[in-house]
């Protein structure tokens, strides 16, 4: 059994990106610790906005493509050649739009200075181009360079965050460092694309290739756009209706909980074009795999935000100055929240594999709708206001999510109801309940409850296989 797990595609695929993203995200977080220990609440929600800011200009200038480079390279790599390089023109002009567009956005709404719009605007183009190529090495399926390479770059990082004297750092400098580092990062991946003989076929045209990526891609980005209350503008309804200091104990959290983020994310990267080819080529095996590893995907989900939870202020108050600990509370909430949204994203991938674009349209629509009045009434109440409102608005949405899900795939997805019953009842007792035991008393939980899933996933996984 062991032996044909380490050997399927999709779980190697997932086992490269998971071990490089843990350890980046661990190094990421050393080097968190040294900026926060130099900068004050106030200043780190400076440099925690702009990154914010530059990623929602990212985030709307991909313009719904990434999914179709994937999908289009997993089932034609001839064609990598001509969605990286014109992708990336395309990419690249729609970035210069939006950075306009912001320029007015800032001057009505917000408060940056012109070097701090500068930072945003750069930090946005230069971040598409690694962006792009990491893309086509998971189109490809080669998941292995992209993680080496992330975490090479994480580590010069740290060791220049580390070398550099703390009464010299402050935001522009830090600024101008994480620039230079992603320029030099960018040219590795295009080097090493070239060297892997990944960039296949030829260019066509740049209006056609435009044309046939934005006509498969549009529903994708309207689902981005409709989705930006909730994936982008929270830093904005912060700055809006708080103060910077609150922004900084909102992207601590989101910084603390990044490392289980990208286990949940890069297990859906690295199914994606695997789903994406079963779908065309069997549809039985397809449901199957789909009906079966549903479960098994919410399973390590709970479970790392339940073990998060359980021992979040031992691992504040151990590594983060007291000026920090109000983040606490904040963290423990968006982790449960990251649980949520790894499941709507699975739904979503599934929905991406299978051609069902719209449908992740409609569900976008609606839970904006739902969830933007409640998102932007709790950023009154600060971090903790807006993290509340955030797992309160998903929650209630699921009902809606799993009705489309079922009648559109018509798929029965495995020990559902036993699933969430099992992450009310983990998520109940971590928040409510753990901060009021000792730290051995929760090592003794945290045990019993790795054992109980332990067991759950070797005797579920031995039935299906004799099945």
């Amino acid at each position: 059994m062991i032996k044909k797990i380490l050997q399927n595609t999709v779980f190697k695929n997932f086992s490269y990106l998971t071990i490089g993203s843990i350890l980046s995200q661990f190094i990421s977080l050393l080097t968190v610790l040294k900026i926060t220990k130099n900068l004050h609440p106030d200043d780190y929600g400076l440099y925690t906005f702009m990154i914010a800011q530059g990623t929602l200009l990212l985030t709307v200038g991909d313009l719904g493509i990434r999914n179709i480079v994937i999908r289009t390279i997993a089932r034609d790599p001839n064609r990598s050649k001509d969605l990286i390089y014109n992708g990336a023109i395309l990419r690249t002009l729609a970035l210069l739009v939006l950075g306009s567009a912001y320029l007015v956005y800032n001057h009505l709404l917000g408060n940056l200075g012109a070097e701090e719009l500068l930072f945003v605007l750069l930090f946005a183009l230069i971040s598409c181009f690694g962006k792009l190529f990491e893309t086509a090495f998971l189109g490809h399926q080669k998941m292995l360079p992209p993680s080496v390479i992330n975490l090479l770059f994480s580590i010069l990082w740290f060791l220049w965050i580390f070398l550099l004297p703390g009464k010299v750092m402050d935001v522009a400098l830090l600024f101008y460092s994480f620039l230079a580092l992603n320029i030099i990062k960018n040219l590795v991946f295009h080097i090493t694309l070239q060297r892997q003989n990944l960039i296949l076929g030829k260019m066509d045209g740049f209006v056609s290739s435009s044309y046939s990526l934005l006509k498969e891609s549009w529903p994708y980005l309207v689902i981005v756009l409709v989705m930006l209350p909730y994936t982008q503008f929270t830093n904005n309804f912060l700055d809006i209706n708080s103060t910077r200091e609150e922004i900084g104990y909102f992207n601590l959290s989101g910084r603390l909980t990044g490392p289980i983020s990208f286990v949940l994310d890069f297990g859906l990267v690295a199914i994606f074009p695997n789903l994406s080819a079963l779908w065309v080529s069997n549809k039985t095996k397809f449901k199957n795999f789909v009906s079966i590893g549903f479960k098994y995907y919410m399973l390590l989900g709970m479970l790392l935000c339940f073990l998060f939870t359980l021992f979040a202020k031992e691992l504040f108050e151990f590594i983060f100055p007291e000026s920090y600990l109000s983040a606490i509370l904040v963290c423990q909430l968006q982790v449960w929240y990251l649980f949520l949204t790894s499941v709507d994203s699975l739904i979503g991938t599934i929905f991406g594999a299978t051609n069902n674009e719209k449908k992740i349209l409609r569900l976008g629509i609606v839970n904006s709708l739902f969830s933007t009045p409640i998102l932007f009434f709790s950023s009154q109440y600060g971090a903790l206001g807006l993290a509340t409102g955030m797992v309160f608005s998903f929650a209630i949405f699921q009902f809606y999510l799993w009705y489309v899900f079922r009648k559109t795939l018509h798929l029965k997805i495995e020990d559902r109801a036993l699933m969430w019953v099992s992450a009310a009842i983990l998520f109940v007792f971590s928040y409510f309940i753990g901060s009021e035991i000792d730290l051995i008393n929760k090592l003794l939980v945290g045990l019993l409850v790795l054992i109980l899933t332990s067991m759950y996933f070797f005797r579920n996984y031995t039935i299906s296989k004799s099945v």
